[in-house]
């Protein structure tokens, strides 16, 4: 088609489209719809990166609120026609994740950080104390002299050590609120050294054959550039993962590993023969890929006492403290099926579904009268991603219901509970 013919079926002059093409002139609206008609392509596809970004996150935040049943076909429509709404949709679809996902972490550490855990229960101990003690000196009249000076300096004591931890508590507290401050424990610093690089480090990927030594020099110079990491174990952490990254690029180097994916349709068992390499390097691996032609996928690995050792969270599925999470996860229950792959489709509060890969891997040789270390994986893939994979996948089941941590899933008759909620219930 020519350029003049295009402009006459489109309703514009050929002006207009010689401009538009050479990217002088901005086009939305009838216009982008207008052309998209006539060249019978999803206005979609015409459109820049920054509104493919916005189609993505409008798709992102319909997954999100499933029962709301979004016009999923009119997302095009509504992004050229009304950009200005579908901008203000998709920044309350952040906010509103954004708050959820804060209040999900502040519950969580309420419940299960042992610092707070500590305080409250020695502030608690010191108030019993006091109240007791004051209870004695205020109902029992004829006490000698040599005992009330006593009762005197045990409340005084007891007021003393409550002051001090509520001072200290009141020092944590904005100690932990205080994003430039570091963080309550090594591994929620590891967590905010991975989220700063996105997860990924491409000094080390850009030259993944690198001998030890220059190896080491570049993860000393990542290390050495980050000022998050606030404590000597937050550091070592931080140096084990960039690591274990960089053995993971040295045997699937991300720009052979990535086509190698697509070609394989994200097959994890497939990559692993081809690489040579166990499923979890291949999970921690297709985690690397994220960002990249919209793929999103999360994983957890935990040993068989649920401390987790590898963690990478996504948009709608994010990850409780450490050794605090859903027993219902198929991470957990791969440890009764050692070795085999188990898929499943899960689902959390809200209708948010996944896929869930999970395997169990021995980290030692078997040895007689020795029980084998086990470490867990699951690999999280959203379900609109399933049309992407191949017929590697079995078919799935009814989803299973599961949830974040008991402490803030608002499902109500779980058998799995372990803790009670503090949230509302799901309806």
């Amino acid at each position: 088609m020519t350029q003049k013919a295009l402009a006459a079926d489109a309703g514009i002059s050929a002006s207009y489209l010689n401009l538009i093409e050479h990217n002088r002139r901005a086009v939305a609206g009838k216009v982008l719809l207008g052309i998209a008609r006539v060249l019978g392509v999803p206005p979609g596809t015409l459109s820049d990166g920054v509104e493919s970004a916005l189609i993505a996150e409008l798709r992102q935040a319909a997954a999100h609120l499933p029962r709301q049943a979004a016009e999923l076909a009119a997302i095009d429509e509504l992004t050229t026609r009304f950009p200005g709404w579908a901008r203000l949709t998709t920044a309350l679809y952040r906010q509103t994740r954004d708050q959820e996902t804060a209040i999900a972490a502040l519950s969580d550490r309420l419940t299960h950080d042992p610092f707070l855990a500590e305080s409250l229960h020695s502030m608690l101990s010191n108030i019993t104390v006091i109240r007791s003690t004051s209870n004695i000196l205020k109902n029992i009249t004829d006490i000698e002299p040599e005992k009330q000076a006593r009762f005197h300096v045990i409340i005084h004591e007891e007021s003393r050590r409550l002051s001090d931890a509520a001072q200290a508590l009141s020092r944590y507290f904005d100690h932990a609120t205080d994003q430039n401050a570091g963080t309550a424990t090594p591994d929620e610093a590891l967590d905010r050294f991975l989220q700063r690089h996105d997860f990924r480090f491409p000094e080390i990927d850009a030259h993944p054959q690198a001998n030890a030594e220059e190896m080491a020099t570049t993860i000393a110079q990542v290390l050495q550039g980050d000022s998050g990491l606030d404590s000597t174990e937050s550091r070592r952490l931080a140096q084990q993962a960039m690591v274990d990254y960089a053995a993971d690029a040295q045997k699937m180097p991300l720009a052979e590993f990535r086509p190698s994916a697509e070609k394989l349709r994200y097959d994890p068992a497939a990559l692993a023969r081809m690489y040579g390499v166990d499923l979890h390097a291949v999970f921690r691996r297709l985690t690397h890929l994220n960002g990249k032609e919209g793929i999103q996928i999360g994983l957890v690995i935990a040993n068989a006492a649920g401390r987790t050792l590898a963690r990478r969270p996504l948009a709608d599925f994010s990850l409780p403290r450490h050794g605090a999470a859903c027993p219902l996860w198929p991470l957990f229950q791969a440890f009764s099926h050692p070795g085999t792959v188990q898929s499943a489709l899960v689902e959390l509060p809200g209708q948010k579904r996944f896929i869930a890969l999970s395997h169990a891997l021995a980290q030692d040789a078997p040895a007689i009268g020795t029980p084998a270390r086990y470490h867990s994986a699951m690999l999280l893939i959203p379900v609109g991603f399933q049309d992407r994979l191949g017929d590697w996948l079995p078919p799935l089941c009814a989803p299973q219901p599961i949830g974040i941590s008991c402490r803030i899933c608002p499902r109500e008759g779980c058998k799995a509970r372990s803790e009670p909620q503090i949230l509302g219930d799901e309806g």
